[in-house]
């Protein structure tokens, strides 16, 4: 369903988590109120953004909504709002009823963009995924572990004996990085993050490396790669999945200055 106005200046696409019908419902009442304030609003089941258009991706839901459409605003080079209707919500910006209130903010442009850091990953010398949050190796078994050579920058850093390993940005870090146990990485640290999902000794522990790094997981076993939450492919024995920073950037619309540690104690305690 598509809703117009007579001013067509900037297109909304409108994304639902098709898990939650509840999302649906608030994307009518949000799509009427913008509709009635300008903006030409468009079901992102109706039709997707192309590139040089000028829009905005409403991703309506929590983190996991949004994430899932990031690979659609990277090719559109669009940026997103986060309406937060999640049990977490840490990259959403606002309410339903904030995105309400935003609308004249939204039609002149009173807000800023935030770009955040990406990896580029691929496994051997195959195809090039982005993730914005984490990239994983993992094992194939629920039982036993697997071993896991880690190499950064072309050097032998040391083999785990775990779950897997993860490779998180600043963004991920608040994920399952942080419940792996890894470390809380500030926005705009060019960073990565290496962290040991169960290992099997005491004494290996998460590394924190430069965003430029090259880090190279080594599987000694078949193993299956992960990026941002979705299974890409298998990764047998001897294939490697190699990550580093990545040029492309995510763009998220922000009215506000985020505190970081206000938001930390709130959504994550």
């Amino acid at each position: 369903m598509q809703y117009s106005s007579e001013d067509k200046t900037l297109n909304l696409f409108f994304a639902a988590n098709p898990k939650k019908p509840a999302t649906f419902d608030a994307r009518k009442r949000m799509m009427d109120a913008a509709a009635n304030c300008g903006f030409l609003c468009v079901e992102l089941e109706e039709r997707a953004p192309v590139d040089g258009e000028d829009g905005i991706l409403i991703a309506i839901g929590g983190d996991g909504s949004i994430i899932r459409q990031v690979p659609l605003a990277l090719a559109a080079h669009i940026p997103i709002l986060g309406v937060h209707f999640g049990r977490v919500g840490f990259l959403t910006e606002l309410t339903e009823e904030g995105f309400l209130g935003a609308l004249p903010r939204l039609k002149t442009g009173d807000y800023r963009l935030e770009r955040r850091a990406m990896l580029d990953c691929r496994v051997s010398t195959g195809r090039v995924y982005h993730c914005l949050n984490d990239a994983v190796l993992y094992k194939l078994s629920f039982s036993g572990v697997t071993d896991i050579d880690i190499r950064i920058d072309g050097r032998s850093a040391w083999t785990v004996s775990a779950d897997g390993v993860m490779v998180s940005t600043p963004t991920g870090s608040t994920g399952y990085n942080l419940s792996a146990g890894g470390p809380i990485v500030p926005e705009g640290l060019s960073a990565m993050v290496i962290t040991p999902i169960c290992p099997h000794k005491l004494h290996v522990r998460p590394i924190v490396v430069r965003s430029d790094s090259q880090v190279e997981l080594v599987e000694h076993d078949d193993g299956m790669a992960a990026m941002d939450g979705q299974r890409v492919c298998r990764v047998t024995k001897g294939e490697s999945l190699v990550i580093t920073g990545s040029k492309e950037r995510a763009s998220f619309i922000r009215f506000e200055q985020m505190d970081l540690y206000s938001r930390i104690q709130e959504r994550l305690t």
